[in-house]
């Protein structure tokens, strides 16, 4: 029987590989840094995992193994996969063995800085609406699956990020490009350009003949008025379907607010009509689509405050972030509106100082408090860099009533978000940190 042994199991993206083996019926094993819920939740459905690196408990028959991009000499797990080599184990990066998975199915990539998940999920919801019971791979949860969609159909329909250059392992037949912008810096030392040679190298791998699409050959679905897309498709023969603010899908009704969340959802819509499946169907399941977890997404109440979160950890998705607010809670209305900012990474946050300052000046929100950078240890010590930083930038041009409010440590954040959840309203966790697990643990003390 295969056994397959995943190294960082509790990521995302290995995540999905785990779901997916165990609805195969493989063995699964594997080790994480830490005990999460979703850890609980694989050992619980019948994966055998252990917290810290420990070689001596690698079982001994494992077949395959599969390592995340963080897997380093400098890594807590580095031992463990000196070991799975000295046993001559097959081992594979996390997007290497998604990628042969990927030419196994009719395969629908979304790539783009921002929107990825939320797309993904809407194509995979409507896909499902349909009856044609897709695998999904998407970064968060849809709380009607519960985690990773593993169907019996023949779609595919994953994230493609950028990050590691990850997604040039991807084989699709349809691909998705929400926008193109200039993230993951420390990674794409060449900048802007390097960054927009690796999207077209993405675009390289979609057919150009005769192959499973409605088509016939590569289909790509992108935003029009993004420049960087229109210069990286250039060359290719593939069937293209642009869309933009002027062209949103007709009819579109959607739980969630925002015009980003129009623009994620046209797209969805555009790939779904090109599959076949009938406009009645597109409508009614974007217009209950349930979000995905981390994006929007109201988790609860505490001491009479109402308690949403949202990953944005990236300047232009605060900015989408900070509209939808607006829609939902106009300023000025009853509900006073908090929003706890965690900065993700010192090289994100540096490399973006400037426009995290500028961030909050269109819309405003009446009280910010910002947390301490969430930062790994051992890879960005070097980089001077805090949040004092970003709230000095903020307070260059402070926009009008918006209380700027700076924890210095993880105790004075900790009486600062109590405070502000004791007066009512509204309170967002943002960020791709661990800031909502935060308020989660005082929340429940």
């Amino acid at each position: 029987m295969q056994h397959l042994y995943l190294v960082g199991i509790g990521g995302v993206g290995m995540l999905w590989i785990a779901d997916y083996a165990l609805a195969q019926g493989w063995k699964l094993s594997g080790t994480d840094v830490t005990e999460t819920d979703q850890v609980r939740r694989l050992r619980a459905a019948g994966a055998t995992i252990h917290i810290g690196s420990d070689p001596e408990a690698i079982p001994d028959d494992v077949t395959e193994a599969v390592i995340t991009a963080a897997i380093t000499e400098k890594a807590p797990h580095y031992a463990e996969l000196l070991r799975l080599r000295e046993r001559g184990v097959k081992i594979s990066k996390r997007a290497e063995w998604i990628g042969k998975l990927t030419k196994t199915y009719t395969t629908i990539a979304v790539a783009g800085a921002h929107g990825k998940t939320t797309t993904t999920g809407m194509i995979g919801w409507i896909l499902d609406q349909a009856g044609l019971d897709p695998t999904v791979f998407v970064g968060s949860s849809l709380a009607p699956w519960g985690g990773t969609r593993v169907g019996k159909g023949k779609y595919l329909v994953l994230e493609a990020d950028e990050f590691d250059r990850s997604f040039h392992q991807f084989h699709p037949q349809v691909a998705v490009v929400l926008n193109i912008d200039a993230d993951h810096l420390d990674y794409y030392t060449g900048g802007m350009p390097e960054i927009e040679a690796s999207y077209h190298k993405f675009l390289g791998n979609l057919p150009s003949g005769v192959h499973a699409t409605p088509t016939g050959k590569g289909l790509v679905v992108a935003y029009g008025k993004d420049g960087r897309i229109r210069k990286v498709a250039k060359g290719f023969k593939y069937t293209f379907r642009w869309y933009d603010e002027r062209q949103l899908w007709p009819g579109l009704k959607l739980p969630q607010p925002g015009l980003h969340n129009l623009l994620n959802a046209t797209a969805a819509a555009r790939v779904c009509h090109e599959l076949g499946v009938p406009q009645e169907v597109i409508l009614k399941a974007l217009a209950c689509f349930p979000g995905t977890e981390r994006r929007f997404e109201h988790w609860g109440t505490w001491n009479g405050t109402e308690l949403y979160d949202d990953y944005a950890h990236h300047p232009t998705e605060l900015r989408a972030l900070l509209s939808a607010i607006h829609d939902r809670f106009p300023r000025g209305s009853k509900e006073r509106v908090t929003v706890v900012f965690q900065p993700h990474q010192k090289a994100r946050t540096k490399n973006h100082l400037r426009e995290f300052g500028r961030a909050f000046d269109e819309h405003p929100v009446d009280e910010l408090i910002i947390a301490p950078i969430y930062f790994v240890a051992g890879r960005e010590d070097d980089i001077e860099v805090s949040s004092s930083d970003v709230a000095a930038e903020i307070l260059k041009r402070p926009p009008e009533g918006m209380e700027v409010v700076l924890a210095a440590d993880v105790t004075e954040l900790e009486t600062l978000v109590r405070k502000a959840a004791s007066d009512g309203g509204v309170l967002f966790t943002v960020g791709a940190g661990d800031i909502r697990n935060m308020v989660q643990r005082w929340q429940r003390e």
